[in-house]
């Protein structure tokens, strides 16, 4: 029996979708999704495997013009995974013109085999919705698709396209994993996710987190967690902190919650909050916190 396996990115402009995407293939919560753009900042791979077949999904962040230094890195992240890609797994808002637009765009820029999704057809009448997919079906896609992934319509026909493209080869990770990336760093996007759903205005966005110490105990010891949230002004600092620290305790109870479901067991959650002064602007701050430097400035 061939045996298929590859290297699909995930690519869009910010809040399409793609991170609703790639949970729905794997039936798992890796990806942190919240209603706020520019929820992914890194790259995150989440390997599907069945008998005949693994994809090896890489979710990017959206891709948006730069302004600071973090968004040049979280662009380099996108197009980067282009290169390393087999298949290409463009989405659309199919109810955002500006993201319809840059599929049409983006359909005539790639060689690798590509495939369309047009997501949250929800949004637009179903007449919409099938006039959207003929009429950019000609654009040079190699299909295209409408999901509404929250609900995971259309979802296992675009996973089946997406497999029938990849070339033969042997499985590139062991077929029970479902991404290569440490549990830590799963655990550190848990954290930012629920700054993101909690703190209002700007604050997310100058938010990043970094895991001191993760430490597995015997017995029915809780697994010990140490992380410090990193911000980028005293004043966002105290936002987060809360009076009378309400808000880190809320912020640390959600967190927890959600690291118990994921890793299966009790979970003892220490957060710190610590200021680091324009972390997105500054090169040395943003390899401190584990992001790709931009080429030009590395």
């Amino acid at each position: 029996m061939t045996f298929r396996a590859g290297f699909v990115a995930i690519v869009g402009l910010p809040n399409v979708g793609k991170s609703t995407l790639l949970n729905a293939f794997l039936g798992e919560r890796l990806a942190a999704v919240t209603p706020k753009a520019q929820t992914t900042q890194r790259r995150l791979r989440g390997i599907y495997s069945d008998t005949t077949s693994q994809a090896v999904f890489i979710d990017t962040p959206g891709l948006i013009k730069p302004r600071y230094t973090l968004h040049r890195s979280m662009r380099e992240e996108a197009l980067s995974a282009l290169e390393d890609a087999d298949v290409a797994l463009a989405v659309a808002d199919a109810g955002f013109e500006p993201s319809l637009e840059w599929a049409e765009e983006f359909g005539r820029s790639i060689r690798i085999p590509r495939i369309l999704c047009l997501n949250k057809v929800d949004r637009v009448e179903a007449s919409r919705a099938t006039e959207l997919r003929e009429g950019l079906a000609g654009g040079g896609w190699d299909g295209v698709h409408g999901t509404c992934a929250t609900r995971g319509e259309g979802v296992r026909e675009v996973l089946g396209a997406l497999l029938e493209r990849l070339p033969e080869s042997p499985p590139l990770y062991p077929v029970d994993e479902l991404s290569d990336a440490p549990v830590r760093d799963f655990v550190g996007e848990m954290i930012r996710e629920t700054c993101l759903e909690e703190l209002a205005d700007e604050v997310p966005y100058a938010v990043a987190v970094r895991i001191e110490e993760f430490r597995e105990r015997a017995g029915d010891k809780p697994t010990y967690i140490e992380a410090v949230v990193y911000v980028e002004k005293e004043s966002q600092k105290g936002i987060v902190v809360g009076a009378g620290g309400r808000t880190i305790r809320k912020l640390g109870t959600r967190s927890r919650t959600k690291i118990e479901r994921f890793l299966g067991r009790r979970v003892y959650l220490q957060l710190r909050v610590k200021v680091l002064p324009n972390w997105r602007k500054k090169t040395h701050h943003l390899r401190v916190l584990g992001f790709r430097v931009p080429a030009q400035e590395s």
